[in-house]
């Protein structure tokens, strides 16, 4: 049995109430993994074993009005809906009810309905999971902890940002200069409606390379950015922002998956893999990002040391975000100790030794 990401599918007329509630649908997710369900909503979460599900069933279309926006409560049955769409979607019922509405349980639901966007996939998976469940009974449902959004904290973005003013000399070095222009690598050759590319961003436009030299190591250049891009868990601060698969199968990385960087506050960061080789990939943002454009990771090789690199090109993806990162720099600082960190977290993954401070690099165009 394979561990899958299922995004939801995205209603463009109901898109504006899901962000009301803070509900991003490009960063909602139902994941299949370790015999378990977890399902993302913006603010709220499930997870249940799979033995807890007694049945699988595709409905809709639904009333628009009774999916839009939050997740749903519903009178008669107390099931609970999670939608970004009135079209598709697939109920799952429960052996024991599990909670999701509200965290303390109180209120828990005999089912769950979620529009993903792949909903044959989203079945065939659940039922494979079901088929093939072993360890947990329905009736340790209730004992499952809920996940959560998996959002960074409010008192971890505090602290970064106390840390990255305490950051001596030794440990970053920083290189600033204005620009005319700023040339960004192609995103992807197909079309996508839920993409958000640079001309989309507000703003001045940032080129930023954050670049490491790690000694000591003898894990080559393909190995070194596959530890991460099989499981960017393992160098990104999951206290400042947790990094979540949204699509795809996890523990790999394909072209088209899609992941979730989520700081603290009402915005997000879903991107989607839009390139990738032996040494590098790189991201695109999806809309609801705090950005437009492109990053890339890649790890170079030469004269007996690695070199880790993480290199953006970018504008603010709304008004608010260019406030927040351009005029109050809040936003600026908090990517940039995450940056530096994760290269920092990247030395440890190779079993290296960082050699001289992490080296950024800032292009902003003049306008």
């Amino acid at each position: 049995m394979s561990n899958r990401a299922f995004r939801f599918d995205v209603g463009e007329h109901l898109r504006p109430w899901s962000r009301l509630f803070f509900v991003h649908p490009e960063a909602c997710s139902a994941r299949i993994e370790r015999d378990q369900l977890t399902v993302l909503f913006g603010r709220w979460s499930l997870t249940t074993p799979v033995s807890n599900i007694a049945e699988v069933t595709v409905t809709g279309p639904y009333t628009w009005w009774k999916v839009a926006g939050p997740a749903h409560l519903s009178m008669a049955d107390r099931g609970v809906t999670f939608a970004t769409t009135d079209e598709r979607g697939v109920c799952i019922s429960f052996v024991e009810p599990v909670a999701a509405i509200e965290p303390s349980g109180v209120i828990t639901h005999p089912s769950l309905t979620v529009t993903v966007a792949d909903v044959d996939g989203f079945v065939g998976a659940l039922n494979e999971s079901r088929a093939s469940r072993s360890g947990t009974s329905p009736a340790a449902a209730s004992k499952v902890p809920v996940e959560g959004s998996r959002r960074g904290g409010l008192v971890s973005s505090a602290a970064s940002l106390v840390s990255w003013f305490r950051r001596s000399d030794q440990e970053v070095e920083h290189r600033q200069r204005l620009v005319d222009r700023i040339d960004v690598p192609p995103r992807w050759s197909s079309e996508s409606d839920d993409e958000q590319p640079f001309d989309d961003g507000v703003g001045p436009a940032f080129h930023r390379e954050y670049r490491v030299r790690i000694g000591d190591t003898d894990v080559p250049a393909t190995d070194a950015i596959n530890r991460i891009r099989v499981d960017l868990e393992r160098a990104v601060d999951g206290g400042l922002a947790p990094v979540t698969k949204l699509d795809g199968e996890i523990g790999e990385m394909r072209t088209g998956d899609r992941y979730l960087l989520a700081l603290a506050g009402p915005w997000s960061a879903p991107v989607t893999v839009i390139a990738r080789n032996d040494t590098s990939f790189r991201f695109g943002t999806l809309r609801g990002h705090l950005e437009a454009g492109v990053i890339e990771f890649s790890a170079e090789q030469g004269d007996g040391e690695l070199t880790f690199i993480i290199e953006s090109w970018a504008r603010s993806g709304d008004q608010a975000m260019w406030l927040l990162y351009d005029v109050l720099g809040i936003a600026r600082v908090l990517q940039a100790e995450l940056w530096v960190r994760m290269c920092e977290q990247f030395v440890e993954v190779v079993g290296g030794r960082q050699i001289g401070p992490v080296q950024i690099t800032t292009e902003r165009t003049r306008s």
